[in-house]
């Protein structure tokens, strides 16, 4: 019996070996990892709704913020459906409005009707943005110079410059030069001026980014010890008979001048006048005098300027010597705010003519020859600068043309109420056709009518400090 018993023992040892402990309760997983039919199976999506769940509301869809794609920047702009030119309200077919920063936004509009497609890139600038600065730039940094806008962006690139938007801006000559036919102010030191008959109207810029568009009256001369005077006929211009130049460091290495004539290197001794920026009684001593006579023309070190002068502005140069003081000023001011002036514009191109003035559209000017009034009122690329009554918003436009079903163009008329349907009440023709190029950061966004960018003489750009 003993036996048996023992027998018996051993043979549950084996089973309970075979099958685990004896002992041990078999676990329920519900009490380990609950799942879906598990009395104790909390529901996440009870909890915390996910995307997936049935009970799952898109905050895209109740709050809208930036990154949701249905999302609307409450300061993004709107514009009407309908665009008047000449007589005809036209039907805009196509917008779009994108944001390139703060303060930057982007428009894109075209116009299919039969009669008169066009294809218009506007960029609007808030003024009071902070972190931006509006600047006029020439080609090859001097007067002499044309450059594409995109080779101007990656030189400014090169020299840690970031430019948000760049745009083509006044008329120039044809020659290989390329000299401005217009007023150029660069960072408050005075490009170019023309001969006073050659004084076209501008669009500048004050230290505060505030636009403006008027014509220019010009004060300019140069007084020796003696008090004897000479009107100063242009900044790095020709010297034509009779002409004082004054060139600075814009005209490039060397004056140019013919050899007829008398040159005089002087020294600004006036205090910080190259950040001033400007020319307001400034004392100059006179460096060097040298007769042309066959000579070639006089260098332009870095911080001195050269007077240059002809026929009488070479009788008033010769009597001075070397060692003499002679004080310069290159004033000007806006023909209807004469509280602005070169202490106030900092950066300004040339215009052909303003298209708005307070709201009100500007008939072609009737000086003009004719073939700047037919030039004028034909259809043609555009582009044109311009700014809100509040001095709010500036607006750099480019209206594309020479594309036959796509862009036709338009007169400066008609470009005048382009800038009204964006908003503008004070704008000017810039110069247009080929030129006309409007670029957001590195990209052009108009279609060249050249087929490509053309090399133009200034622009203005608007730069990310």
């Amino acid at each position: 019996m003993k036996k048996y018993f023992i027998i018996f023992l051993c043979s549950i040892a084996v089973i309970c070996f075979a099958v685990g402990s004896c002992n041990d309760k078999e676990k329920d997983p519900c009490e380990t990892n609950p799942q879906p039919g598990c009395p104790n199976y909390v529901d996440p999506c009870e909890t915390t709704p996910q995307p997936g769940c049935p009970n799952y509301v898109d905050p895209c869809e109740t709050n809208p913020q930036p990154g949701c794609p249905n999302y609307v920047d409450p300061e993004t702009p709107s514009l009407a459906g309908s665009l008047t030119l000449g007589a005809t309200a036209c039907t805009v077919d196509s917008v779009s409005i994108e944001k390139v920063d703060d303060g930057l936004w982007y428009f894109y509009v075209q116009l299919k009707n039969a009669g008169l497609p066009l294809v218009i890139h506007t960029l609007r600038y808030t003024t009071d943005a902070a972190g931006y600065g509006v600047e006029a730039w020439s080609g090859h940094d001097s007067i002499m110079g044309k450059e594409r806008p995109s080779a101007m962006v990656n030189r400014y690139e090169q020299a840690g410059r970031e430019v948000k938007v760049a745009i083509n801006g006044g008329f120039y000559g044809t020659a290989v030069d390329g000299t401005p036919v217009g007023m150029e102010v660069i960072n408050g030191m005075t490009a170019f001026l023309p001969s006073p008959e050659g004084l076209w109207p501008v669009v500048g810029f004050d230290a505060q980014n505030l636009p403006y568009i008027d014509s220019v009256v010009v004060k300019a001369g140069v007084k020796d010890k003696d008090n004897r005077e000479l009107a100063i006929t242009s900044i790095n211009g020709t010297r034509w008979a009779d002409y004082l130049v004054l060139y600075n460091s814009h005209r490039g290495k060397r004056t140019g001048a013919n050899e007829w004539g008398t040159e005089a290197l002087c020294v600004p001794m006036t205090a910080q006048w190259e950040k001033q920026g400007n020319y307001l009684n400034v004392r100059c001593r006179i460096e060097k005098i040298e007769s042309m006579n066959g000579k070639r023309s006089m260098a332009i070190p870095k911080g001195k300027i050269v007077l240059s002068g002809n026929g009488a502005a070479h009788t008033y140069l010769s009597a001075l010597q070397e060692g003499d003081d002679v004080y310069v000023t290159v004033d000007y001011t806006l023909k209807s705010n004469p509280a602005v002036n070169s202490t106030v514009l900092r950066n300004a191109v040339n215009g052909l003519h303003i298209i708005l003035r307070d709201g009100n559209e500007l008939p072609i000017p009737s000086i003009l020859g004719d073939g700047d009034k037919n030039m004028l009122a034909a259809d043609n690329p555009r582009t044109s600068v311009g700014y809100s009554a509040d001095r709010k918003y500036v607006y750099f436009t480019v209206v594309e043309g020479r594309r036959a079903g796509i862009s036709e163009g338009v007169s400066t008329p008609e470009l005048a109420q382009v800038m009204k349907y964006f908003g503008a009440a004070n704008a000017i023709n810039l110069d247009g056709g080929g030129s006309s190029c409007l670029m957001i950061g590195k990209e052009t966004k108009n279609y060249c009518s050249d087929g490509s960018q053309r090399a133009v003489a200034d622009g203005l750009a608007i730069i990310k400090k």
